[in-house]
């Protein structure tokens, strides 16, 4: 008779939960805008290399706060067009969701491939965790806004 052993699944199968990605992004945000909860109105950071970071505020309610996060590059030969993505925390689960990026708006959670637009099959989920590396990226980088947060008119 064969034995029966549990299979353990394999560290990047559960780290695909899209709940605990939404929080570990929630927990970035806050590193790179300490005071995400309050802001409401428009934020910018001018870091090195003539690299701006701007965060708009789109829409403000009690438990929602949707924003545009910006980063652009002002270097004359830079070859990165600007990345902008939209991006809606909910302060009462403590979660940050992608809405859209660059200018591609609702995004369903799977699609059929190959499909008309070519997005992957899991493409929220791909942009989620870009949203995750491009935070990384921002914390490496020291863009992050101070406590105290100053508004720059651009």
């Amino acid at each position: 008779m064969p034995r029966f052993r549990p299979q353990v699944a394999p560290k990047n199968h559960r780290l695909r939960n899209a709940t605990r990605l939404h929080e570990a992004n929630f927990i970035k945000l806050q590193r790179v805008i300490p005071s995400i909860r309050s802001i409401t109105e428009r934020l910018s950071y001018r870091g090195k290399n003539e690299s701006t970071l701007s965060v708009d505020v789109l829409e403000k309610s009690k438990y929602t706060t949707t924003f545009l996060l910006l980063l652009q590059q002002h270097d004359q030969q830079c070859w990165l067009p600007a990345l902008r993505m939209k991006i809606r925390i909910y302060h009462d689960a403590n979660v940050a969701e992608v809405l859209s990026f660059q200018n591609h708006h609702r995004l369903h959670s799977r699609y059929d491939y190959p499909n008309p637009q070519m997005y992957h099959r899991n493409e929220k989920w791909q942009l989620n965790s870009f949203l995750g590396d491009w935070l990384d990226f921002c914390l490496r980088n020291n863009f992050t806004f101070k406590d105290r947060i100053q508004p720059i008119d651009v």
